[in-house]
C-alpha cells in the first residue's frame, strides 16, 4: 500500500510541475517585456510597425476565423499605412511570430491546429501585402521587443514613435504597445488597421492603454 502511495504522490508531483511548467510560458507569452528607457529627445524619427499580418492568423479557418470582409478592408488600410509612411520618409517594419517555446507549440497543436508553430507555409505574411525590403524581425511571444534585434533596430534608427497595425489587437499589437510605452516610446495604434479574434475584450484594453498613454486614431 505504502508503494501505490508513494507511486500515486510521483505521478501527482509530476502533473503538478508540468501545469506549472506550462503555466510558465504561458503567462511569459501574454506578458509585456520592461526595458530601458529610452531618450526620446534624440530620437526623432518615427516607424510603422506591421505585426504578424500572417496567414496562419489572416487566413485561419478555424473557430476564431476572421470576417474575410473585415480582414480584406483592414488589410486595404494596412497597405493605404504602408504606402503613407513610405512616401513620409518613415521605416517600415514587419513582425513576424513564430512560437518556439516547446510547450507553447505542444498547446496550439492541441487546440489550435497548430497555428503559428514552426514549419507550417502559412507562416508567410499575408498576400495582399505590400513588404517590398523592408525590414522583417521574428518574436516567439506577444511582444514584439522580446526580439533584442528589433529593439537594437529602433536604436540605430533613431526612432521614438511607433505607429503599430496589425493583430491580434487584444494580444500581440496590445502587449507590444505595453512593451513600448514601459520604455518612452510614443505609441499610436490606428484602429481600422488592426484586426481581432475577441472583439468584446478590446474596449477595456483601449481604455487601458489610452491612460497608460497610447494614442488610439
Amino acid at each position: 500500500m505504502s508503494l501505490v502511495l508513494s507511486i500515486v504522490g510521483l505521478v501527482i508531483l509530476g502533473l503538478l510541475g508540468l501545469f506549472l511548467y506550462i503555466a510558465y510560458f504561458v503567462r511569459k507569452l501574454g506578458t509585456p517585456t520592461k526595458g530601458a528607457k529610452i531618450d526620446n529627445s534624440v530620437r526623432p524619427n518615427e516607424a510603422l510597425v506591421v505585426i504578424d499580418v500572417q496567414e496562419d492568423f489572416t487566413r485561419n479557418t478555424g473557430k476564431n476565423a476572421f470576417d474575410p470582409s473585415v480582414r480584406d478592408a483592414a488589410l486595404d488600410e494596412i497597405n493605404r499605412m504602408i504606402s503613407a509612411a513610405r512616401k513620409a520618409g518613415h521605416d517600415v517594419v514587419f513582425v513576424r511570430n513564430v512560437f518556439r517555446d516547446w510547450p507553447i507549440i505542444q498547446l496550439m497543436k492541441l487546440v489550435a491546429g497548430g497555428i503559428g508553430t514552426p514549419g507550417r507555409e502559412e507562416l508567410k505574411f499575408d498576400r495582399k501585402l505590400e513588404i517590398r525590403d523592408s525590414s522583417v524581425f521574428e518574436k516567439s511571444i506577444g511582444d514584439t521587443f522580446s526580439s533584442p534585434d528589433f529593439e537594437n533596430f529602433l536604436a540605430k534608427r533613431d526612432i521614438g514613435r511607433l505607429t503599430l497595425v496589425g493583430l491580434d489587437a487584444c494580444h500581440c499589437v496590445q502587449l507590444t504597445a505595453k512593451g513600448a510605452l514601459s520604455r518612452g516610446y510614443e505609441v499610436e495604434i490606428r484602429e481600422p488597421a488592426i484586426l481581432t479574434a475577441t472583439p468584446a475584450k478590446w474596449p477595456s484594453l483601449k481604455q487601458d492603454l489610452t491612460r497608460a498613454g497610447a494614442a488610439i486614431a
